[in-house]
């Protein structure tokens, strides 16, 4: 499947630890938007080249991008990317017009929890038994295109973005939520789904956090909302 063409540039915004590569072109989003100009974004501390390894760089990362970005533009986030999205629909109304999120729910509302156990078994640091979350991040950390202690600073930053509910009134975007059943940091979206509406959401059968971005029903959902003529706003449903 793929979608239809459109003047607006379509930006794919990764997770922590993550890149552009593992979560998207490996997984097939470019080729599913081949009919569209697609940008690869490297979030702050990600990526090649040189980044700091102080979390103070950090402290604003969506106002870090927002000067590389296109004027408008159609986005996907998954994990940290969707929350940086998210901060930019609210600081910037207007310049997203169609946002989908992956891998997010009612955590966009607290630090998050693993932050420094990441960054300190990242570092090596870690002492006893690694938690799960952590463990399976430390798994899927690209390291061959990532500076350890960069990312590790990014997770230490201080804590953005971190939203109120009422914050999202400002979002003039059509939104769709993608997230999986079994996904242990987004399942809880309660509160997220009532503050974003009107919205869609979606919820994957079988899908932890970080299988999302390959699961073909998220690629999919996200060509069929995109394309669409008028996005219908307020459904949720599970497939």
């Amino acid at each position: 499947m793929t979608s239809g063409s459109d003047d607006l540039p379509l930006l794919l915004f990764h997770g922590c630890g993550g890149t552009p590569a593992a979560t998207f072109e490996r997984t097939g989003w470019p080729q599913t938007f081949s009919t569209r100009r697609v940008d690869l974004i490297n979030l702050p501390g990600h990526g090649p080249g040189s980044h700091s390894h102080s979390p103070s760089a950090y402290a604003d990362l969506a106002g870090s991008v927002a000067t590389r970005l296109p004027d408008v533009f159609d986005a996907v986030g998954f994990s940290l990317g969707s929350k940086v999205l998210l901060d930019l629909a609210i600081r910037f109304p207007g310049r997203i017009r169609r946002l989908v999120l992956g891998g997010v729910g009612d955590n966009v509302f607290a630090r998050e929890s693993v932050a420094d156990a990441a960054a300190d078994a990242l570092e090596g640091r870690y002492s006893g038994d690694v938690p799960a979350p952590v463990s399976k991040f430390i798994s899927t950390f690209d390291v061959k295109s990532n500076d350890r202690s960069a990312v590790a600073a990014v997770l230490r930053r201080p804590p953005n973005p971190l939203f109120k509910p009422d914050d999202f009134k400002n979002i003039i975007a059509s939104v769709l939520l993608v997230n999986g059943t079994e996904d242990p940091i987004a399942s809880n979206a309660e509160q997220l789904v009532s503050s974003l509406r009107p919205a869609q959401v979606i919820w994957l059968k079988g899908v932890g956090h970080f299988d999302l971005p390959a699961t073909p029903g998220f690629r999919e959902a996200a060509a069929e909302f995109l394309q669409a003529q008028v996005p219908q706003d307020d459904q949720e449903k599970i497939a």
